[in-house]
Order: structure tokens, then sequence, then C-alpha cells
């Protein structure tokens, strides 16, 4: 991804990444043509005023009043952020794992395209998951860097997330999307770490159901940044 994020909250980018994913959607099935900011607010559970904050960023694609275009809203969004239609990535885990993911996560819906696929177990050496060769860990530093890949989802064991952190980095890798449930996680620098700690996330929903004045997630289902949290 090649957002300007220099003057960009990192709360901003990941709304204009949601925004994007929304009307990514609104496209496949052509349910709509037009939608306001109101409108967007609304169905994602976001105030109004930080929709239109958010998408200043991106410049003038809509007329007040009138809202916006969809296609034309979801082109400048993938413009803005860097994205293709088919952005590609790389996931690492067991070939079960990379299995189940292409059932749960298919590629083809969500505008990312798999180009290579590794295992930290040797006897996954040499199937196929959806076409593509599953390869070992140890062939990450390998991967061809004319195929521009700068994201890979990680699904180890925990063993072997360090060791395979390292090796993205070696390859270029500069985000990962961790779904490895751990703790103590020594981040490569240089690399953005996005971890989905689910033992973690479902105590969190345990407490936000039982405790009184607990912080809600959103419509979306995401809790609000730290520093947001914080600061209420």
């Amino acid at each position: 991804m090649t957002v300007r994020t220099k003057h960009i909250p990192e709360a901003t980018v990941y709304r204009l990444s949601l925004y994007h994913c929304y009307l990514g959607e609104l496209v496949r099935v052509a349910g709509r043509e037009r939608i306001t900011s109101r409108q967007l607010a609304e169905e994602l559970g976001i105030k109004e005023e930080t929709v239109r904050r958010d998408l200043s960023f991106i410049g003038s694609v809509g007329r007040r009043g009138a809202g916006y275009e969809v296609d034309v809203l979801f082109d400048a969004l993938q413009e803005f952020l860097g994205l293709s239609d088919e952005y590609p990535i790389v996931k690492v885990g067991s070939a079960q794992m990379l299995e189940a993911l292409s059932v749960v996560f298919p590629s083809s819906s969500y505008g990312v395209r798999p180009v290579a696929y590794y295992s930290e177990l040797t006897e996954d050496v040499g199937k196929f998951v959806e076409d593509i060769e599953v390869r070992h860990v140890s062939d990450i530093p390998k991967l061809d860097r004319g195929l521009d890949v700068s994201v890979a989802l990680v699904a180890t064991s925990p063993d072997w997330v360090h060791t395979t952190l390292d090796m993205l980095r070696q390859a270029g890798v500069t985000g990962v999307l961790l779904l490895t449930p751990m703790l103590m996680l020594e981040r490569p620098e240089g690399m953005a770490v996005t971890h989905v700690r689910m033992p973690c996330d479902i105590k969190s929903l345990a407490c936000q159901c039982h405790l009184p004045g607990a912080v809600k997630a959103d419509a979306t289902g995401v809790m609000p940044p730290i520093n947001e949290m914080q600061s209420r």
C-alpha cells in the first residue's frame, strides 16, 4: 500500500480502508449508484462529521447535498490508498490453515491476489492450495521482488511467528496481518503488524457484555483506537 500517511492519523487510514471495502461490496452487487456521507456514516456506525473529515483527505469527488457516485468514490479511495484491483499478498501457515483461509477469506471476493503460499511443515511442501504450490517458510527470502508484494497474512504456529516475520522482512514485505494468537511479539523494525489476538478479543467481548459502562465496539464490530478509548 502506498497510501500517503505522513499527515494522516492511523485511525483515518483504517476508516478509509473500511469505506473502500464497503463500497467495493456495493460495486459488486450493483445495488446503489450514489451514496451520501450521512448514509455511509449510518451504515458503518461512524459519526457523519468523521466520515466527511476522512473523505476530505482524498480531494473533491462529490457534491455537497448530492453525495458521491459509488464507483467514482471507490476508485478514488483505491487510487489514494495505493491499491490495485487485485492487490498481491502472500499467505503463511500450514496447508490445512491455508485451505481454511481460502474458504473464509476468498481472495477473489476481497480484491486481493495470493501469489505465494508458505508452510512451516515440511510435509506440506509440494501440495497445492488454490492452484498455488506450497513452499517451505525458509524459501520466503527468495520471493520474487518483481511481484511487488508488501503485505502478508501469517497464521503459523506460535513457535514460527518471529522467524516468519524476519524472513518476510528480508523479502521486502513491510505489512503483516497476524492471526496467530500470541502476546509477546517482537516486531521487526520497519514492519507494520496488525495482530488479531483472538483469545483477548473474546475476553474483551465478554467484558463488554458483563461490565457496566464498558467501552462498546461500534456498528462495524471494531473497538475504538486505544488513544480514543483513553480520552473518553
